[in-house]
């Protein structure tokens, strides 16, 4: 997928492959500082995942969700820790964690 005149691979196929995640869950497990102040996780049901530009040199890695998003910039984000009961952990900018998981 191309965005901005970048190829980006590997986001990419989550969007090519969005259908396997909508209706999923995705969870957010907060950043560093949500996490130090005892911030709750919160889920919600994957609708979209999109990469879009983000300025006019990069591109945005988005899990839409039918009550909020998750997502980085491509330049800080990435996947993050391993695959467990279904779940794909992302970390993203000041240790943002979040997950998701794809429909049953």
């Amino acid at each position: 997928m191309i965005v901005n005149g970048k190829e980006y691979p590997l986001w990419g196929q989550f969007v090519e492959k969005k259908e396997e995640w909508i209706g999923g869950e995705l969870m957010d497990g907060g950043d560093s500082f949500d996490i130090q102040l005892g911030f709750s996780p919160v889920k919600t049901i994957i609708t979209d995942i999109e990469l879009r530009p983000n300025g006019k040199e990069s591109a945005f890695f988005a899990v839409v969700g039918k009550d909020f998003e998750c997502g980085f910039d491509v330049s800080v984000g990435g996947i993050g820790g391993e695959q467990k009961d279904g779940w794909l952990t992302f970390s993203g900018y000041m240790g943002h964690k979040w997950k998701i998981k794809k429909k049953e």
